[in-house]
C-alpha cells in the first residue's frame, strides 16, 4: 500500500524496491490500464550493455533470418 502525498508523490514499499531492485533516482513508467495502473521500472541502456552475451550466435542468427525476409519482401 502507498499513500499519495499532497504534492502527487508517492513512496514505493521498501520489500516492493528490494524485489526490484529500485533505488534512489531510478525512472518507472506508469500506464493506465483503464482502471487500473502499471508501474513499470525502466533499464538505464547501459544496464543492457552484454546482457545477450551467452546468446550471441543464436541472436545473430535470428537478425540474419530477419535481414533475409526483409529482403525478400522489398523483392516484391
Amino acid at each position: 500500500m502507498a499513500t499519495i502525498s499532497k504534492k502527487g508523490l508517492m513512496t514505493i514499499p521498501s520489500e516492493v524496491r528490494r524485489k526490484y531492485g529500485l533505488k534512489e533516482g531510478d525512472k518507472v513508467r506508469i500506464i493506465d490500464q483503464g482502471g487500473s495502473l502499471l508501474l513499470i521500472p525502466l533499464m538505464d541502456i547501459k544496464a543492457l550493455y552484454g546482457l545477450g552475451r551467452e546468446h550471441k550466435e543464436e541472436l545473430l542468427t535470428m537478425i540474419r533470418e530477419l535481414e533475409a525476409e526483409h529482403d525478400e519482401e522489398a523483392e516484391l
